[in-house]
């Protein structure tokens, strides 16, 4: 309070900015955490006070063009107190911090989109009295059978208190909420999926007056706003849990913080754990597959045939030619994967050598429908194929690494009588072949699927993500047991060059051991979970150089492939990386665009 008697307040307006904004406020104090409407730029915002400013700015920060302006005045508060509860309110501070987004994105990922616009919102119930006679508990459940698992899941509803339940797929949650004895579904939610509509808007009523006990869902549904007992995450490793869009956190470590602070039970489940959950409990792996049903098949003695217009081809071996039949011949299903989706994994000028790159982004852009599109696999933007190549003009261009629609076609020529399907809708005639990517597997929870090929594990392996071994081993150990009944078998063959060494010998042994010598690995470089690996992509005109000379002088260790790639950092905490960003994140920057950073913990 100045001594004019006029109120300053700090006010956070959600957006990729880190910095709060000082207005002038004329009514009555207003309580952190409470919705106003304020000025920004020509047009009004809503934002959120994040507490009083002792003394208006020097040169007022909320002003996009520098000192010179006069301090602007909250138009309207919108709230008697913080809309999202204090619980909440922590956790958008926490997150904003911890994965370097800042509170303002924080926001924008944890509220409904009406909420943020000014819409009239329920309050949550106070969670701060009902936590204070609780012990914040971590309980492993790992079990690659998921009807043991689900089991005790169900087990701890039971037990009652309120619930959350967490799936990386909606499909899951939808079946784990159909699955629930009716005298739990008459007190359970099942969260919508989306960040609008009625849906949501309904939902989040009913968990802040506690109309429901059991809430279950999607990523999403960790931000509902309900006192929790317990949190329940299954597949915790699954990396379908980060959300697509910036900021790209993980909703398992938001349950994670939701649970220590509203001192609930944590219950982390799944087929294979984490590597942080792993380096820290130590869970143990009690159910190995049988060896027999265990192939590997050498890649080098494979037929192959040849994919016109796409260079490089498709091995298809003897091996997975004769299961494939002979499992559809027993009148199950079977899945081929290859996580290359299109005509070919990219295009390339036969005259230069040039790779076509995403203008947008610079990344790699794959060829689909028959080769007429090209679609970027960073971004996604999608561009018609362009006639002459953008580096020499030469009119040779050709594809590389034929991909899932090149499959289909083949796959056609060995395997007759039978539907051969490139999507992951249920099929109406059965027994079939799926061909699709790692996500064709949740296939296995619908149809009967007596055989799952993995065409090129180790390109799932060499991936350039520092996690990439470990969703190779996740994705074939899932393949074992997703979705099977009783005692009912199946058969997972793998097609590689490198059978019998490297991390395939630990499928036998268990994820133990698969642990036991990644993570070796991964502390010698500093590398999650014993540091931080953080990505920085920057936008199209900032000045690259100068941006790593920033970090640099910070003291920080820069890793630049340079050409559009994105930066990377190796560091034990946030905070001196924090310090040396702030300043390129605020708001007078908005023109130039912000970077977008990805902070990896696992």
């Amino acid at each position: 309070m100045e001594a004019d008697g006029r109120l300053y307040v700090e006010v956070v307006v959600p957006g990729p900015w880190w910095n709060t904004l000082t207005y002038r406020l004329d009514s009555p104090d207003a309580p952190t955490g409470a919705r106003v409407r304020v000025p920004l730029g020509r047009a009004e915002r809503v934002g959120f006070i994040a507490g009083r400013a002792a003394s208006p700015p020097e040169g007022p920060k909320n002003s996009e063009k520098g000192a010179g302006r006069a301090l602007k005045t909250v138009k309207e508060v919108l709230d008697e107190r913080c809309i999202l509860g204090d619980e909440l309110w922590g956790l958008a501070g926490w997150a904003g911090r911890t994965f370097l987004c800042g509170m303002g994105e924080a926001l924008q990922l944890i509220c409904p989109k009406p909420l943020l616009k000014g819409a009239a919102f329920p309050f949550p119930v106070s969670a701060i009295s009902r936590a204070q006679d609780r012990v914040f508990r971590e309980i492993p459940c790992y079990n690659p059978k998921d009807g043991e698992r689900i089991a005790r899941y169900l087990d701890r509803i039971a037990a009652g208190g309120r619930t959350l339940v967490l799936f990386p797929e909606a499909q899951s949650a939808a079946r784990f909420f159909e699955r629930l004895p009716r005298e739990f579904r008459d007190e359970a939610l099942l969260w919508p999926v989306s960040a609008e509509g009625k849906k949501l808007e309904a939902a989040w009523g009913m968990a802040c007056r506690e109309e429901v006990r059991v809430v279950v869902g999607t990523g999403r549904a960790v931000f509902a706003p309900m006192n929790f007992d317990a949190i329940i995450v299954d597949d915790e490793a699954n990396p379908a849990y980060v959300f697509v869009r910036s900021p790209r956190i993980p909703a398992r470590s938001l349950a994670g913080r939701r649970a220590l602070s509203l001192k609930a039970e944590l219950i982390l489940g799944g087929r294979v754990p984490s590597a942080r959950t792993y380096l820290r409990s130590r869970p143990e792996c009690r159910t190995r597959p049988q060896r027999q049903n265990l192939i590997f098949v050498d890649m080098r003695r494979s037929f192959r045939s040849a994919v016109r217009g796409v260079e490089g081809e498709v091995p298809l071996t003897e091996s997975l030619i004769g299961r494939t039949r002979a499992t559809l011949g027993e009148g199950r299903c079977a899945l081929w994967i290859m996580d290359r989706r299109g005509l070919a994994g990219e295009v390339f000028c036969v005259e230069c050598g040039e790779t076509l790159l995403c203008p947008r982004c610079a990344s790699v852009m794959r060829s689909e429908l028959e080769g007429k599109t090209l679609r970027c696999v960073q971004c996604g933007a999608r561009e018609p194929l362009p006639g002459r190549c953008p580096n020499c003009r030469g009119t040779l261009l050709q594809g590389k690494r034929p991909g899932l629609e090149a499959l289909s076609s083949m796959a056609s020529r060995h395997i007759t009588g039978y539907p051969i399907l490139s999507d992951v809708s249920r099929p109406k005639r059965l027994p079939c072949l799926f061909l699709g990517t790692r996500r064709a597997l949740a296939l296995c929870d619908v149809v009967d699927a007596g055989l799952v090929a993995w065409l090129d594990l180790d390109a799932e392996a060499r991936r350039t993500d520092y996690n990439a071994r470990f969703q190779a081993f996740s994705m074939v150990w899932e393949s074992c047991w997703r979705g099977l009944q009783g005692e009912t078998e199946r058969v997972v063959l793998m097609q590689t060059r490198h059978a019998g060494i490297g991390w395939w010998s630990t499928l036998w042994s268990g994820w133990g051991n698969f642990w036991k010598g990644e993570l070796e690995e991964r502390k010698s470089l500093d590398l999650p979970p014993y540091g931080l690996l953080v990505q920085i992509d920057l936008p199209p005109d900032e000045d690259r150089g100068a941006f790593v000379r920033t970090l640099e002088e910070a003291g920080l260790s820069v890793m630049d492939a340079g050409d559009g790639a994105p930066l990377r950092v190796t560091v034990r905490s946030t905070e001196r990386l924090r310090a040396g960003l702030a300043p390129r994140f605020e708001i007078r920057h908005s023109r130039r665009g912000f970077p977008v950073v990805t902070v990896c913990a696992e």
